[in-house]
């Protein structure tokens, strides 16, 4: 529906039953699609759980505890030293892309 032959008054009474209408159409459906996505939610996290615990059926015993130490010392210490929770930063070995190089030999 078109509102620009509406007096401004009439425009702003359609345009607010329309944004009611749909807020309310939002509020009626919105059970059905929290639930989708609960499902999906709990369904993701037993695959999630089951991956975790393939990981961590791979570490010693020893280095678990180690990890467990590390952890509890550095949220000890997290107040007085922030620098203390860098051992939860991922630190990797950045290598170069095989493709480059490749690609590079290729055109030259």
């Amino acid at each position: 529906m078109s509102t620009r032959g509406m007096s401004s008054p009439h425009r702003q009474e359609l345009l607010n039953f329309q944004m009611n209408d749909s807020n309310f159409m939002k509020m009626i459906h919105m059970g059905r699609h929290l639930s989708a996505k609960w499902k999906n939610a709990l369904s993701a996290s037993r695959a999630a759980g089951r991956a975790f615990d393939s990981l961590d059926s791979g570490v010693p015993e020893a280095e678990r505890h180690h990890w467990m130490d590390m952890e509890c010392a550095a949220l000890n210490m997290r107040v007085d030293d922030p620098s203390a929770m860098d051992i939860f930063q991922l630190m990797t070995n950045k290598g170069a892309f095989p493709g480059l190089y490749i690609t590079h030999a290729i055109y030259s």
